[in-house]
């Protein structure tokens, strides 16, 4: 479980997160949406301590992330996966290589073990053939894909989402939101996906929550969520039209 209380964070005088508070339950996908420069990249950064808080605390499994030292906290990030906007491969390596550097620094796998969970990791995400290529021949949608598979070839607990779907056309972010879907029916993981896309975001979501002015207005179903009148809900998601909803094959 995650547990984030009271956390603020600023950048010289611009406030980010006042006071935020969430709780995400084992097992639950939790949709953080916003505007663009509401903090949404910065709490997943949190989370994972690349940055640290002003002042609140997150409780990861129940441990305090701010008592933790550096060993103890390199531990709780390997229970982490995280999928970027860019998909942050590496552009002079292969995609098998992609794939597999994160297991081999575990320093745990031999070489065939490391191949047969890359394969079956590409395979998963319906890159079967792709291996020997290299990012810069893929499109957009497939690097998002070798992102995930590295990703679950981690097999993390906590699969953090920053933005899956940007920059890629309505098609194949509907299919990178069935495949995210799928991973978290199949791996039974905990998921935080951040995203502004209102279809991804209303497709993927147990728990939806909007984050506005440093805090999280808004927390609850995707169906409170279309039915609340709260403005910063309303503003959000004006304009937005049902038959944009994605549906699950």
């Amino acid at each position: 479980m995650i547990e984030i209380k009271n956390l603020h964070k600023s950048f010289g005088d611009l406030t980010v997160l006042n006071g935020a508070s969430i709780k995400v339950e084992d097992g639950q996908s939790l949709v953080v949406m916003g505007k663009s420069g509401q903090g949404k990249s910065v709490l997943l950064k949190l989370i994972t301590r690349l940055l640290h808080p002003d002042s609140g605390h997150i409780y990861i499994d129940g441990d305090d992330l701010s008592t933790l030292n550096q060993k103890e906290l390199e531990k709780c990030r390997l229970k982490f996966g995280m999928l970027f906007q860019s998909a942050a491969l590496f552009d002079s390596l292969n995609i098998y290589d992609n794939v597999g550097i994160g297991i081999k620094a575990y320093n745990r796998y031999s070489e065939s073990e490391i191949a047969t969970i890359t394969k079956e990791s590409l395979e998963r995400v319906g890159l079967v053939d792709v291996g020997t290529k290299f990012p810069s021949q893929l499109s957009g949608g497939m690097r998002k894909r070798v992102g995930l598979a590295r990703v679950v070839a981690m097999k993390p607990k906590y699969i953090l989402y920053d933005e899956p779907t940007t920059g890629l056309d309505p098609v194949t972010s509907a299919q990178i939101a069935m495949l995210i879907k799928e991973m978290q029916d199949d791996l039974n993981v905990t998921s935080i996906i951040v995203t502004h896309d209102i279809p991804t975001g209303f497709f993927l979501a147990d728990k939806i929550v909007l984050l506005d002015d440093g805090n999280f207005s808004f927390v609850g179903s995707v169906e409170e969520m279309r039915k609340s009148d709260l403005k910063s809900v309303q503003d959000f998601i004006s304009g937005y039209k049902e038959e944009a909803d994605i549906k699950f094959r």
